[in-house]
């Protein structure tokens, strides 16, 4: 039975038109002039439990509309969002118990104080007993580095750091779901693969579910099982990682250095993308030719010093997804 379960949901906000200068700024005053705009457009879709879910798409998309839903911010104009059986905007405390969140630009420590007052704060908000929380700590710390932390006022801790404090404080009162929006944004190579390998250690040793917003096509790859991509308030592509690199079709790049200058290679199913010299790059139509008779032929093209196989670049593949706004 899905975690989450999200039936046609519909969020629409009216706004105000503004207009330039003076006279715009009157006229608006007194005929304001107004706009209805679908944030979210009868979306669909459910999440397991243990379940590490991307959810992504271009800015102004509705995800973070959605996440409001789902954690009883904002009520849906229309549809359905039930998180663990119940409505998140009509039980906000009972939903609020089964929740964490983190959100990458909009820290909550206390920024003068040492970071372990914030999740005392944390503590006090959600009645957390005693055992629990001294579980938690002692995971956190170990999990997340916490212990030369603690001590240290929010403001002194880098980014990096401040980031593990805050996924202390969602994971303190054992939710059933994490919500992370940007998680990684501003942090360096190093801090982006700690995080990465904390959130996995979380859902494995937790079983928790994770709905992961991101821009970071890198978080998606290490993270994600599935992936949801949202296009101005509506679905356009659900599945895993395998069927988003087809998703543009069954293609593979391949690369191939000769020993010597040889004619492009010609064969249904393969593209010539760079053919000048002794290094040749194709792109083979996986449907419309086997790649291992492509592999032959190479061979018997001329003598092959290097070559190398890839998938589709799911970067590339996402990027005309937003440019297309939907998928054949």
């Amino acid at each position: 039975m899905p975690l989450i379960q999200v039936t046609d949901l519909e969020k629409h906000f009216t706004i105000t038109k503004r207009r330039h200068g003076v006279a715009g700024a009157l006229k608006a005053l007194i005929a304001p002039e107004r706009e209805t705009v679908r944030a979210l457009d009868g979306v669909s879709f459910s999440v397991d439990p243990g379940e590490i879910l991307g959810y992504i798409g271009p800015n102004g998309a509705g995800k973070s509309t959605t996440i409001k839903v789902l954690t009883g911010i904002l009520t849906p104009t229309a549809g359905e969002a039930l998180v663990d059986g119940c409505r998140p905007y009509e039980n906000r405390q009972e939903n609020a118990k089964k929740i964490g969140f983190v959100f990458g630009q909009r820290s909550r420590l206390w920024w003068l104080l040492p970071a372990y007052d914030s999740l005392e704060y944390t503590r006090s908000v959600y009645s957390i007993p005693d055992d629990v929380f001294k579980r938690n700590m002692q995971y956190c710390k170990e999990t997340l580095g916490l212990g030369r932390l603690l001590d240290k006022p929010v403001r002194v801790l880098s980014l990096g750091e401040r980031m593990r404090v805050e996924i202390a404080m969602a994971m303190l009162h054992s939710p059933k779901i994490l919500y992370l929006d940007e998680p990684t944004v501003g942090l360096d190579v190093v801090g982006k693969c700690e995080l990465r390998d904390m959130i996995k250690n979380i859902n494995r040793q937790y079983g928790i579910t994770v709905i992961l917003a991101t821009h970071d096509v890198m978080d998606i790859e290490k993270l994600c099982s599935r992936v949801i991509i949202i296009d101005r308030g509506r679905l356009v592509w659900e599945g895993d990682l395998g069927a988003l690199r087809k998703a543009k079709g069954n293609t593979r790049v391949i690369v191939v250095d000769f020993a010597s200058e040889v004619e492009p290679l010609q064969m249904p199913g393969l593209v010539p993308a760079s053919t000048e010299g002794q290094k040749h790059v194709y792109e083979i139509d996986a449907d419309t030719v086997d790649v291992d008779t492509v592999l032959q032929a190479l061979a018997q093209a001329g003598q092959v010093l290097d070559l190398s196989i890839a998938a589709p670049d799911i970067e590339g593949v996402i990027r005309e997804i937003y440019t297309e706004g939907s998928l054949p």
